[in-house]
């Protein structure tokens, strides 16, 4: 039977040899995963965060979901939205490491969600470090090993396919994760709508929609 206790999703992560990025570009950088950490609170509502995200040095940042079921739609809008920068200023491609713990608080701070402690804290800032050491990306650890081992091999292919995304199919997932329809995106890009549906089907939106929905599914047996 599930938990009646509390379940959250901690997110925590870190951008990608942020070293590259130097002076002028170290500032823009930092603005942008600003940016790119209020667009899953303007796509899924701010009734979503527990807390919202927080940078700390300089390139770090943490964030609390009230619901878990969010948590891999909200880590696919900020790498989505990263990756869409390449469309400015800067040269490289920026992305980040992004590890979801789901699990209890047992201590939930009262300003910023980097101070907490709990299940969801350590499942996600310990796999974070992890990853760091095999070169993962995208990473779900749940009290659950059964769903565990599912996760483990999915978002290793969604990683895959979000490592493929340029900045035009990045902007297109998140204006399609906005709601948006073909016609409106073709719109807001002024291009055609046949272009816009060849885009989606290069960034593989319909296996990024499948894998969102496998993940709701799991969440529920929370």
């Amino acid at each position: 039977m599930p938990s009646t206790t509390k379940t959250y999703a901690v997110i925590t992560g870190d951008i990608v040899d942020s070293s590259r990025f130097t002076g002028e570009a170290r500032r823009q950088l930092l603005g942008y995963l600003k940016l790119a950490l209020t667009v899953p609170a303007q796509i899924l509502g701010s009734a979503v965060m527990a807390f919202p995200f927080d940078i700390h040095r300089g390139d770090s940042f943490q964030g609390v979901l009230q619901e878990p079921a969010e948590a891999l739609k909200a880590a696919v809008i900020i790498r989505a939205a990263l990756r869409s920068s390449l469309k400015t200023a800067l040269s490289n491609i920026i992305d980040a490491r992004i590890a979801i713990g789901i699990g209890s608080i047992t201590l939930m701070p009262d300003a910023t969600g980097g101070e907490g402690d709990g299940d969801a804290y350590r499942n996600s800032g310990l796999q974070l470090d992890l990853m760091m050491q095999n070169n993962r990306m995208l990473f779900v650890k749940t009290p659950k090993e059964e769903i565990n081992k599912e996760l483990d091999v999915e978002c290793a292919l969604l990683d895959t396919l979000i490592n493929k995304w340029s900045a035009e199919q990045a902007l297109a997932i998140i204006e399609i994760l906005k709601g948006k329809t073909q016609q409106e995106m073709a719109d807001i890009f002024n291009i055609s709508q046949p272009a816009i549906g060849k885009r989606l089907l290069s960034a593989n939106l319909y296996a990024l929609e499948l894998m969102l929905n496998r993940y709701d599914e799991l969440m529920q047996r929370m």
